[in-house]
């Protein structure tokens, strides 16, 4: 069976790659897609850690570009639970379509390791994107492997994020080591 993951970050997806690649005939790849990381350093940064995981495990990921800062600033709105539910969808809606044009049979993503995240939604539009594009949602609680994924991470030092990733996302984060891109003037 061949299983796309679509993956937002290394510390989230590497206890679920471990999870998956011992599984007699799963063959899993992984696509790092995510258009609402802000700024560009930051989504580098990021990328850099999946790509090292990848070479790590042995597990081939593609990498989608698209930055779509400008539709994030001036068309969504502030309110957290709307913006997310844009976030989800249109990565949710790349992976199943991703998934569908290179033969994979299932898809998954590593949006479901976080207890930040809404679960219900996130199982909700992948059941719907993979309706649309042909292929199967897998719907699996990873919750459990958060921390083993930010142990993981911290002892290969690969980059771990201090927010979720849109610009919005960075204002609210109050974490002492978020990086200074830009103050909040910049917006």
């Amino acid at each position: 069976m061949k299983m796309l993951l679509h993956i937002c970050c290394a510390p989230c997806a590497v206890p679920i790659v471990e999870r998956f690649l011992p599984e007699q005939g799963m063959e899993l790849a992984g696509l790092y897609f995510n258009p609402n990381i802000h700024p560009k350093e930051e989504f580098d940064k990021r990328k850099g850690a999946v790509l090292t995981m990848a070479e790590d495990y042995g597990v081939p990921v593609s990498v989608n570009e698209l930055n779509m800062l400008d539709y994030w600033r001036d068309s969504l709105p502030a309110d957290k639970s709307k913006r997310c539910i844009y976030c989800y969808s249109v990565r949710l809606e790349e992976a199943a379509r991703y998934a569908s044009e290179y033969g994979y049979d299932v898809f998954t993503t590593s949006l479901l390791i976080s207890p930040y995240q809404d679960h219900e939604l996130i199982a909700s539009m992948g059941e719907k994107a993979a309706l649309r594009h042909g292929v199967r949602f897998h719907y699996e609680d990873f919750r459990p492997l958060y921390r083993k994924g930010k142990e993981l991470a911290r002892g290969k030092q690969w980059y771990i994020q201090k927010y979720c990733g849109c610009f919005f996302s960075y204002t609210e984060s109050d974490h002492p080591k978020k990086p200074i891109y830009f103050t909040e003037n910049e917006l």
